[in-house]
């Protein structure tokens, strides 16, 4: 069983637009900190879980793009922006009997699912070995790092949702149900 909260549109779009604005501004925020240590896909799978499939969806497409204005705008920005959106489309099926172990797990998952196809788009639009760009999110030194980019990426989203996810979800749902 899933669930969503129901409300007014006008809630709802107000809370789209919050939420949106939350994954473009910290990523802007955070860019010059520790990379892939940012909140985007925890909110698009937090905005899946409240307002439902299409809701996630928006939330994590609307995130990226509106962000990457600020980086720049370019092939990579619809690769991104859709590959978010999915994971965000893909949170309105989590179930409300969930942990914040099942929601950690779950955060990892559709995270490392949002690195694997952002890396295999990149390999195939841009023309290099696929293999090599899903090996160089898990293994740095490929790539010329000691940092592993895919696994901070999603061991974040899953703190998040081990640290902040039950609580959130339940004060959202009741606000959006009013």
């Amino acid at each position: 069983m899933t669930y969503y909260a129901q409300s007014s549109g006008t809630r709802t779009i107000a809370l789209l637009v919050c939420l949106a604005s939350v994954v473009a501004v910290t990523r802007v925020v955070l860019a010059g900190g520790p990379p892939n240590v940012k909140p985007a896909a925890f909110l698009s799978v937090f905005g899946g879980i409240i307002g439902g499939p299409m809701f996630g969806f928006a939330v994590g497409f609307l995130g990226i793009a509106v962000s990457d204005l600020f980086f720049g705008v370019g092939p990579w920005t619809l690769i991104t922006s859709c590959c978010m959106g999915i994971i965000g489309f893909l949170g309105g099926f989590i179930d409300c009997d969930t942990s914040r172990v099942g929601l950690a797990i779950r955060g990892f998952m559709y995270t490392a699912l949002y690195d694997i196809l952002a890396s295999l788009l990149f390999a195939v639009i841009f023309g290099y070995s696929w293999w090599i760009s899903i090996a160089a999110l898990y293994v740095p030194f490929l790539m010329g790092s000691v940092y592993p980019f895919g696994l901070i990426h999603e061991l974040t989203t899953a703190f998040l949702f081990a640290l902040a996810g039950p609580p959130l979800i339940r004060q959202s749902v009741r606000v959006m149900s009013r």
